[in-house]
């Protein structure tokens, strides 16, 4: 009777998406109508709705816009209907800010067969059911709508040990295909060697080494496409995850359960951090747009780029003979293993299968030829991601620099830091760097933590009533 219940909500709920789109005219987030191709998709030939002239079915990906990822799948087309006859490959790109809304409703309409994931993070559980809404993918599991890779033959492929850290109750739900440094700096050798600077190992030393280049005066000191916002508040991330590395989880469990305040000392650390950061950035910052970002530090004029290692592409194709390197955040206190910093890691490309997909074999097939080992080091070597098999060749000299990084690579904070329920707008934007006066905002270190802490009691006190 519950799954009954379950499908005729379903079915309601489709068909008043249906009936807005009728309203409102296609969007990119509905479902193409009959007989057509989604928007920005590429067939691997002409015949509409997978009955194509040699009688092979369609295989639908849905991905979000990333030129590499998606000239790579649109370039594997040919090789997998050879491969497999009677599929034929089909990639729909829509932009990053529209992939979740595309996501629902296309599962929803039943008509994708592989939808694209990135991180399965901040899980509602029982210790913060009341506090928390439940995340999209989530609910998806929850509802069957995903369905279970666990015991597929082509995840012998993968180091099974990394695919489980984006695992949902000991499951797996997607296939991922690779992780990215989420947390550190690239930096201009030239201006490193001109200036006798060592890569930093403790954030005293990055302090020291802002300060010289400040001081020097020729060059900006430190840059991130600050103009989108979000390239600035991930160097936040970097921060907690170099600070608290494996207890990141627990770190962010206290702050939601307020068992540790923002404004006490081990919380402070990171803000105290953002604001030392901040007042190195260079001038103009806020304008910077992410996309400008890569091409400006390619120009060499400045020491160092917040960003993430995935845009070696970008800086590669405006300074092709521009000399770079990449280190992780640094930690305050030094690490006791010997280690340099490590990288803090994010679960980027993953692939799922709707259980309603409309070609769940051809789907599955797909999964496992993008896992054949020579397939998958051609896609690990066009999008640039650290692999998640063992033992791939990386062609790029960039990647392959970055193994000392990622001797202990740690899971990014983004995934454990929780914001409560109906939290004001500076707790739902703790640790964003734009409320620092060195950015033009209002607030000093403390009086940030201050006024992020006091939504966080107000949105704790207010659940606590409603409950």
């Amino acid at each position: 009777m519950r799954k009954f219940t379950k499908f005729i909500s379903v079915l309601c709920l489709l068909a008043m998406l249906l009936t807005l789109a009728g309203c409102s005219g296609t969007t990119g987030g509905a479902a193409a109508p009959s007989g057509s191709t989604p928007a920005g998709s590429t067939p691997a030939n002409d015949a509409p709705d997978g009955d194509a002239s040699d009688g092979a079915q369609d295989v639908n990906v849905l991905t979000w816009s990333n030129e590499a990822t998606v000239l790579f799948l649109k370039g594997i087309a040919e090789d997998f209907h050879a491969a497999h006859p009677e599929y034929n490959l089909v990639v729909t790109e829509v932009p990053s800010a529209e992939i979740d809304s595309v996501i629902q409703t296309r599962i929803i309409a039943g008509d994708v067969d592989v939808v694209s994931f990135q991180t399965f993070s901040r899980p509602q559980e029982d210790w913060n059911a009341d506090s928390t809404d439940k995340p999209a993918w989530q609910d998806y599991i929850d509802q069957g709508l995903l369905t279970d890779l666990t015991d597929q033959e082509f995840l012998k492929n993968y180091n099974v040990d990394t695919l489980m850290g984006n695992a949902y109750k000991g499951k797996l739900y997607s296939l991922t295909i690779g992780t990215v440094g989420y947390g550190g700096m690239f930096y201009n050798k030239s201006i490193f060697k001109e200036l006798n600077l060592e890569v930093p190992n403790t954030w005293d030393e990055l302090m020291d080494i802002c300060e010289t280049v400040q001081k020097d005066g020729r060059y900006s000191v430190v840059s991130v496409g600050a103009g989108d916002q979000w390239p600035l508040n991930i160097f936040a991330n970097a921060i907690i995850s170099a600070n608290y590395g494996d207890g990141t989880k627990e770190f962010g469990q206290k702050l939601l359960t307020g068992e540790i305040s923002h404004t006490d000392p081990e919380v402070m650390l990171v803000y105290n951090c953002m604001e030392q950061i901040a007042g190195y950035l260079e001038e103009g910052v806020l304008g910077i747009s992410y996309s400008d970002a890569p091409g400006r530090f390619a120009l060499g004029n400045m020491a160092m780029y917040i960003d993430g290692t995935w845009s070696w592409a970008d800086i590669d194709k405006a300074g092709p003979d521009f000399e770079y390197g990449y280190f992780a955040c640094p930690p305050v206190e030094a690490r006791s293993d010997g280690l340099v910093p490590q990288d803090a890691i994010k679960y980027d490309l993953s692939f799922a299968v709707p259980t309603n997909a409309p070609n769940s074999p051809g789907a599955l097939a797909f999964l496992d030829y993008v896992s054949q080992k020579d397939v998958y080091t051609e896609f690990i070597n066009a999008i640039g991601f650290t692999p998640t098999q063992n033992d791939i060749q990386m062609e790029n000299a960039f990647l392959n620099s970055m193994a000392n990084i990622l001797q202990k690579p740690t899971v990014n904070s983004e995934m454990f830091i929780y914001g409560p329920k109906g939290v004001g707008e500076y707790g739902a934007n703790q640790f964003t760097f734009f409320y620092l006066k060195p950015l033009g905002g209002e607030f000093d270190a403390q009086g940030f933590a201050q006024m992020v802490e006091e939504d966080f009691d107000a949105a704790r006190k207010a659940l606590g009533s409603m409950n």
